[in-house]
């Protein structure tokens, strides 16, 4: 079963990230985006962005099955797979309760996916502001957004005036209100939206400036993202940023695209903090450093994160796409830039380009959440009004793309990966009209399965995925066709397939339902977003080099698209003169597309109207106490226990969570295809299909995703209090009726042996290959062992055997609600009861076997170094890891806890971080985390990082030297104390989110324990001491117990 994490803890590697890892679904979202890494595994993003990093990972190559966009990619490449050939679960959100743990090779849980209408409404917002060049910020957690009625223009609200000590007095003045936001602008030409949410127990404070890699000259490319990095290196009066923002418990990003660059930070509602934010954004914009001495150490960095990047295939064939797609434009240049002009960079460049750009009537300022809307009106006034906006004129890019004169194409050859097809075709900017009906298009051509791709390509086994995704940026930009092959696939025959569908030469036309179901699902994705003002903003943010309300103007625009506006945007720019797929042909005509210019932006949006209203939320201050208070439990008849805690929510949305176990381990791992049984039930049942199945999602406005392996299987529902009931109903039927088809079953395994053929050079598996039979004699194990590590070659093997019959009699024997419990958290409806034992009571198998929980040991892992040899990687990584006893329960658990954060948690200002990436500039991503049990103690310490090839050595030199002086010399009491705050408030903000509670009330059940021993957790991280924490480590720490494992492109090191 899923081991959860103790009561009130959350992952000691938290999300406040600004950079990640980058995967090749990535690539299928439409634009050049670098997502920020999670805590445990690299996410399938929106789209690209190029985010600056504050967090340190572990070079996991496992990947979340929360793709955004299951109908294009379904998240099927580069991601590892269990020790028995399955592929391994979805990173969590960060827990509220338990202990946190990194992956143990081989006992890892399974947990995929089955499910997901929120994938497909996660596509419509994805699009809605990504373009290649427009992208939203990747937040550390999804959020949505109110709405709140536009008042008339003839009752504006007064303009609020305040002055800094001896400073003219600056007045904002208000401008308009639409969905709840309202936008004031300053004198000095700084705008200013806020979206105020009592029902919001935290703060965001978003700046975005409308400059990008849209903005750079010849030898500056990559300086806009270059800039980003050093916006975090202080300034006269704030010298050491991202230690402020630890110390204050402040979740902090930034990201750069083709139009803009921003920086927010989240945090748990307080006025001191949100004055903080406010303070530093104001001094940053005029007075950060932008020192040569932090160039020379930060160009390492993001000269390694570019060389990580030259690791993945996809990443590399989008450059050159792009670079191919584009003569002149800078949408043609990737937004990290070339590494020579990354090394290369003056100072005084970069200097005047901070100077020219970073200046209030270039900005936009944005507050979402819980805060006083007048006062932080008035103190934003008091501390942006006095900034001067240069007398220079903002430089604006003026070259206009030239239609592209015949088909282009372009080849490129990698080590590893998967076969694809991608065709860029040029669009309007986001603001033109036809943007609304080439959103439209792509979603009839990709959803899953009713697209024309999906059915022509994916359903014959032709490809493992295929779509169309994109939109313009703030100039004209493009859209992709992409088809994942699998690796005997007729790549000729697809292409001319793909090609055919995507311009329109097979004579197959959209028919009304197709537009109906797109229109609702697009509106529902509109409703979505509405109920979280935070997220909203972050949204908002990708438009700062438009304009805000575009947004909401798409929203009104899509139901108006007809079939015949689809067709006609298909016909003008989707044509082979307007197409780069890879190599140039000559041809005996040119055609040329004209690409229309964007009409004036106020007569654009001049029939604009406010969206509608949402459900407002309570007040609700997540702590232990005011938990404890709101959660009753109860058993049912049938013996199910429900776990229920209350509250009023925006949007009345409410959360469900069931978990059913079942049998012993040893027994249920010697059956195949466990993780199958949950993933097949998305084909539906005997009396709903596949595709009646997510319309009736979509008009229930909820999520239904359901998971298994081998002991259990959850199911999740994200819903409204009057739709609830009626989700749990399907829910029901497709568990205990699921319809588990060949088809189904045949394209999972195929695209399951796909993606691990193409996994055979990632960097992580390579590593996994040469370690796993130390392991696996340590552990004294055999194939026939769950503890056993498999190879790729018998993980390929383990896939082929598992039949359809084997997914059959796993559902039969085990699936059951015999052991069953429920956890529902928000707006719960009447009748919840009665409903969940009417549905499930009687769902029972007395012959079944019952579930017998697992105890994990700690193993004796000798210590040992390996180096794994990878081929063509710019980019390697290292692992050292150390096991051994220990529980949550054992009075050392916290302060190695809090040791560990000091090593290598939180964000820049942990030692590792600050020696290796700061001090030294030769890792983009170091840190360190602690994994431990609630039952059993088997527990880990784990340090990994990324490097380039030839600074190995140096680099496992300083973390050894880390790692001794933690040991000789202890901590501090200035590090003690901000590690306490950093996890107490990551703590709080976990528990805010209501997805995360409904895992939390299942833990403690399980764990028999209640929200007072959380509170007695937090009590304990609040009162260790220096030498608690000194002593746990000495204990508990074996300098020389730890596996050291790299890999790279060591050809020329011994």
């Amino acid at each position: 079963m899923v081991r959860r994490l103790a009561p009130g803890d959350v992952e000691d590697v938290r999300e406040r990230t600004h950079g990640g890892l980058h995967r090749v679904s990535d690539l299928l979202k439409k634009r050049r985006r670098r997502v920020p890494r999670g805590t445990s595994a690299r996410v399938a993003a929106v789209c690209r962005t190029r985010p600056h990093a504050s967090q340190p990972h572990l070079p996991s190559r496992d990947v979340s099955g929360n793709c955004l966009d299951e109908s294009i990619y379904c998240c099927v490449v580069s991601r590892l797979h269990r020790r028995d050939g399955r592929p391994r679960p979805a990173p969590r959100t960060p827990t509220i309760v338990g202990t946190p743990r990194t992956e143990r090779p081989g006992k890892t849980p399974m947990k995929l996916k089955s499910l997901s209408c929120g994938a497909m409404r996660a596509l419509v917002l994805a699009v809605l502001v990504s373009g290649p060049h427009v992208g939203a910020l990747a937040a550390p957690r999804d959020t949505e957004a109110p709405t709140r009625p536009t008042p008339a223009k003839s009752k504006s609200p007064p303009t609020v005036a305040a002055a800094a000590p001896g400073a003219s007095t600056a007045t904002a003045q208000w401008v308009r209100e639409i969905g709840g936001i309202t936008e004031y602008r300053l004198p000095n030409g700084l705008q200013i939206l806020l979206f105020p949410d009592e029902a919001q127990s935290t703060t965001t404070v978003n700046i975005t400036y409308r400059v990008g890699s849209r903005h750079e000259s010849p030898g500056e490319y990559g300086m806009a993202h270059l800039l980003e990095h050093l916006m975090f290196k202080g300034t006269p009066t704030q010298r050491d940023i991202p230690e402020a923002f630890a110390r204050r418990g402040v979740r902090f990003n930034g990201t750069t695209t083709s139009d803009r660059t921003n920086y927010f930070a989240n945090f748990n509602a307080d006025p001191d903090t949100l004055d903080f934010a406010l303070a530093l954004e104001a001094d940053r914009m005029v007075a950060s450093f932008i020192a040569k001495a932090d160039l020379d150490k930060e160009m390492t960095v993001v000269r390694n994160e570019y060389e990580r990047g030259e690791n993945e295939p996809f990443q590399v064939l989008n450059k050159r796409v792009i670079g191919v797609a584009y003569d002149w434009h800078n949408y043609g240049h990737d937004t990290i830039g070339p590494k020579s002009d990354i090394e290369n960079v003056p100072i005084e460049r970069l200097q005047a380009f901070y100077k020219r750009f970073y200046r209030p009537d270039n900005a936009t300022l944005m507050v979402a959440g819980r805060f006083d809307p007048k006062a932080v009106l008035a103190r934003v006034s008091q501390l942006f009004g006095p900034l001067r906006a240069p007398a220079e004129p903002i430089p604006r890019p003026y070259t206009v793309e030239p239609p592209q004169d015949g088909e282009r194409t372009v080849m490129v050859r990698r080590v590893g990966g998967q076969p694809l097809l991608m065709a860029y075709y040029h669009v309007p900017a986001i603001t033109h009209p036809d943007t609304a009906p080439l959103l439209v298009l792509g979603m009839l051509l990709s959803l899953q399965p009713s697209g024309q791709l999906y059915k022509a390509l994916v359903e014959p086994k032709l490809a493992l995925a295929a779509g169309l995704t994109g939109l313009g940026g703030a100039d004209p930009g493009g859209i992709r066709a992409i088809a994942v092959l699998p690796p005997d696939g007729d790549a000729a025959a697809i292409e001319r397939k793909l090609l055919d569908i995507v311009e329109g030469r097979t004579g197959q036309a959209f028919d009304e339902s197709e537009l109906k179901r797109v229109r609702e699902l697009a509106l529902v994705s509109y409703r979505d977003q509405m109920k979280q003002p935070e997220a909203l903003i972050q949204q908002i943010s990708s438009l700062g080099a438009t304009d805000w309300r575009l947004l909401f103007q798409l929203m009104e625009d899509i139901p108006k698209v007809t079939l015949a506006d689809v067709e006609r945007v298909r016909q003008a720019y989707l044509r082979p003169a307007n197409r780069t797929l890879g190599r140039y042909l000559p041809t005996d005509k040119v055609e040329r597309v004209e690409i229309p210019a964007a009409p004036a932006l106020e007569a654009r949006l001049a029939q604009l109207k406010g969206p509608p209203k949402v459900e407002e939320g309570e007040r609700f201050d997540p702590t232990p106490a005011r938990l404890a208070q709101r959660t009753a439990t109860k058993r049912l008849p049938s013996g199910i226990a429900l776990t229920t805690l209350a509250k009023q929510t925006r949007g009345n949305t409410v959360q469900l969570r069931m978990q059913l176990r079942w049998g012993e381990r040893d027994e249920t791992y010697a059956h195949h295809g466990t993780d199958l049984v949950a993933r097949l039930m998305g084909e539906g049942s005997a009396s709903i299909s596949r595709q009646a199945l997510q319309d009736r999602l979509i008009q229930l406005r909820a999520d239904l995703n359901l998971t298994s392996e081998d002991q259990g299987a959850e199911l999740t529902i994200s819903a409204e209090q009057g739709t609830l009931l009626d989700v749990l109903k399907i829910a029901a039927d497709v568990m205990q009726r699921p319809l588990l088809p060949a088809d189904a079953f045949e394209r999972q395994q195929r695209a399951s042996l796909a993606e691990l053929a193409g996994s055979r050079q990632d960097l992580e598996v390579l590593r996994q290959a040469v370690v796993r039979d130390h392991y696996n004699r340590a552990r004294g194990v055999t194939i026939k062992d769950p503890d056993y590590l498999m190879s790729i070659d018998e993980r390929i093997a383990t896939v082929e055997a598992t039949t359809l019959d084997d997914v059959k009699r796993f559902h039969a024997r085990y699936w059951s609600a015999n052991d069953a419990s429920v956890a529902v958290v928000g707006a719960i409806p009447d009748g919840l009861d009665a409903a969940i034992e009417q549905l499930f009571g009687k769902w029972k198998k007395p012959g079944a076997p019952k579930f017998v929980r697992h105890i994990d040991k700690a193993d004796t892992i000798p210590p040992a170094r390996f180096d794994a040899v990878a081929r063509d990687k710019t980019s390697a990584e290292m692992r050292m890891r150390l096991d051994f006893a220990l529980n949550d329960r054992d009075p050392d658990y916290l302060p190695l806890l809090i040791a560990t954060h000091i090593l290598g948690g939180g964000g820049l200002e942990n030692r590792l971080a600050v020696r290796i990436r700061q001090q030294a500039g030769l890792s983009y991503g170091v840190g360190a985390s602690l994994s431990v049990e609630h039952f059993g103690d088997d527990a880990n310490l784990t340090i990994g990082g990324t490097f380039a090839p030839q600074n190995r050595e140096e680099v496992l030199a300083l973390v050894k030297e880390e790692l001794t002086r933690m040991t000789r010399a202890g901590i501090t009491e200035s590090e003690l104390a901000r590690a306490k705050k950093d996890l107490l408030e990551g703590r709080l903000q976990a528990r805010a989110d209501d997805a995360q509670l409904t895992e939390a009330l299942l833990t403690l059940a399980d764990q028999g324990e209640g929200w007072a021993d959380a509170a007695r957790r937090d009590a304990a991280i609040q009162s260790a001491t220096v030498d608690q924490v000194t002593r746990a480590w000495r204990k508990r720490v074996n300098l020389d117990g730890f596996v050291v494992s790299t890999v790279g492109d060591f050809k020329d090191m011994p």
